[in-house]
């Protein structure tokens, strides 16, 4: 190891050139570097203020190059953004996997198509219904892919089971109340205290899914509810 830095010395002392580069690249180096994360971070806090809802800890990558280049030409070829634990209406703790595509920047930062992938476990949806209702102990959620249903049981010991299905409509998703057994015999729904129709969006929340986004499908699989979104031209809110 000495010897090997014995000779680098004796070659950089023979050819004063390589010392000279050396010293001018690695602050430039260092420079570059430090405008990157700079850039990133900019990148980073404008993709959360145009969608709050992913929360604190989301990841924003840069695909196929340097941010600072793609600043320098204020158009970003492709964005990737990550979040488990987002909130969406009354769901919480989604995983979210987004992809922006051609995103320039300038006095306002503007997408040209963005297409997300949403997935709510089983733990997700049960904390959803209750906080839609409230009354309502849920024991445990289950899904049924084959018939495209959420099932809660719900009630004292769990020993009623409401059906959900989700529904896709206007770009929305909601979950539709299917029905409501008790032993195994169905029951009314306001027997739980829940009226017929939907656990639609909770009170405050946003009429609109971010980034223009709208969903094209609702799958019902076994580790919860898969939801695609797809969004043309929008903007990135710069305040």
């Amino acid at each position: 190891m000495k010897h090997a830095l014995t000779k680098t010395r004796t070659v950089l002392r023979r050819h004063p050139v390589l010392t000279i580069t050396a010293t001018v690249l690695l602050p430039a180096v260092v420079a570059t570097g430090a405008a990157e994360y700079t850039v990133r971070g900019v990148i980073h806090s404008r993709v959360l203020k145009a969608a709050p809802g992913l929360g604190d800890d989301v990841a924003v990558g840069v695909a196929g190059g340097w941010a600072l280049w793609d600043l320098a030409h204020e158009n970003i070829p492709r964005l990737d953004i990550s979040s488990d634990d987002a909130q969406v209406g009354r769901l919480s703790q989604v995983r979210v996997r987004a992809r922006l595509d051609n995103v320039r920047l300038g006095g306002t930062t503007t997408v040209g198509s963005t297409r997300a992938e949403v997935t709510v476990s089983t733990r997700s949806l049960a904390a959803a219904i209750r906080a839609a209702v409230p009354s309502v102990a849920v024991a445990a959620v289950t899904t049924d892919p084959a018939q495209g249903t959420v099932l809660a049981d719900v009630g004292p010991g769990g020993l009623g089971r409401l059906t959900l299905r989700p529904v896709l409509a206007d770009g929305k998703v909601t979950l539709a109340v299917d029905g409501l057994t008790l032993f195994g015999r169905s029951v009314p729904t306001d027997r739980l205290g829940i009226a017929a129709g939907a656990l639609g969006p909770q009170a405050g929340a946003p009429k609109e899914y971010p980034l223009g986004l709208a969903a094209t499908s609702a799958e019902v699989r076994s580790d919860g509810l898969h939801v695609a979104l797809t969004g043309g031209p929008s903007a990135l809110s710069d305040s």
